[in-house]
């Protein structure tokens, strides 16, 4: 995503849409839940190992 507010947003709106399923009803709502609140914490934690452990061997490799 381009420019400063694309990532915050895009992860405010999963965040709004997991807790607006639960609220809404069970079944296929919770699953939507889950993954509208999780979301967010997963990315937040591959960016934390992103800069503690430098990023993946793979990306290093030349062609």
């Amino acid at each position: 995503m381009n420019g400063t507010w694309g990532w915050p947003l895009l992860l405010a709106a999963l965040s709004l849409g997991g807790l607006a399923a639960g609220i809404l009803g069970d079944g296929v709502w919770d699953w939507l839940c889950w993954v509208g609140l999780a979301a967010p914490i997963f990315v937040v934690l591959r960016r934390m190992r992103v800069q503690w452990h430098g990023p993946d061997e793979r990306s290093n490799q030349n062609p």
